[in-house]
């Protein structure tokens, strides 16, 4: 039971806000100058959302029609009539990613992929209510193991229960483009993604014996997005007048070295960048 607890508390420790405030200083975390973020060009991050963002979005209104108008697909034969948003990520990037048991002790839900990843492509976005370091978050944080500090003290709540969750479906209704045009993707919070990357608060960290084989790199979502597309962005702002004030702020994760098929993702959770 103790060795339960203490992995647990390895792992929570890293994303617990007062943990956080109370060890910025510490010599054990690993500290990076803010240069060496950057793992690819934010206009290479753009590119490879908006490729597959825009794969997802013809397939769903292709299942659209199709729903409107059984003809074109009888009884679900066809294949294209059922692809489903791995199949697709799959197609357009040539592996996708899932939720599954972690192969370390105490893991809990890890990411995997479906197929070998090539070094430095965007593998997955860490969704969730974005929060400014002065907003409330101290209640949400208790026992919420997916807080994720940004270098500019944003945080980041990717927890997808109780308060986390209501709060986030609060703020993305709130901040739909149109009656039907949604500015965020609310499907992470169900086992029913409609992007699969938007599970990038399940990977785990790395151990001794196994080391990071993704890095979490801070982008910045710019104004010029398609807002068709801006339906698969997982995140959203607490405060609704940062909207008109600033970029949308998103962490990618982004592969460190090729990853073959069936790995495991981690990353390291605590980085300090100065």
């Amino acid at each position: 039971m103790f060795r339960r607890l203490k992995l647990f508390w390895e792992s929570y420790k890293y994303r617990f806000v007062p943990w956080i405030a109370a060890n910025l200083n510490s010599r054990s975390v690993r500290n990076i100058d803010a240069s060496l973020d950057e793992v690819i060009p934010p206009a290479r991050v753009s590119s490879l959302l908006i490729e597959l963002f825009q794969a997802l979005h013809e397939n769903q209104q292709l299942l659209e029609s199709q729903h409107h108008d059984r003809t074109q697909c009888p009884r679900g034969n066809s294949p294209q009539c059922r692809e489903l948003p791995p199949k697709v990520m799959s197609r357009t990037f040539g592996f996708s990613v899932y939720r599954a048991p972690s192969l370390l002790a105490g893991g809990g839900t890890g990411v995997f992929t479906s197929g070998a990843i090539p070094k430095h492509h965007v593998v997955g976005l860490y969704p969730g209510t974005i929060y400014l370091p002065y907003e409330p978050i101290l209640l949400q944080s208790l026992a919420n193991p997916f807080i994720f500090r940004c270098s500019d003290g944003l945080l980041i709540d990717g927890f997808d229960r109780r308060i986390s969750r209501a709060i986030y479906r609060s703020c993305s209704r709130r901040d739909r483009i149109a009656p039907h045009l949604p500015s965020s993707d609310l499907t992470w919070l169900t086992d029913d993604l409609q992007n699969p990357l938007n599970v990038g608060q399940y990977v785990n960290n790395q151990t001794e014996e196994f080391e990071a084989n993704v890095a979490y790199q801070e982008y910045d979502v710019d104004h010029q997005f398609p807002l068709e597309l801006r339906k698969y962005l997982p995140n959203v702002f607490y405060n609704a007048e940062l909207l008109h004030q600033r970029s949308l702020r998103m962490v990618v994760l982004v592969s460190l070295r090729d990853i073959q098929a069936g790995e495991e993702l981690l990353s390291s959770y605590f980085t300090l960048i100065h």
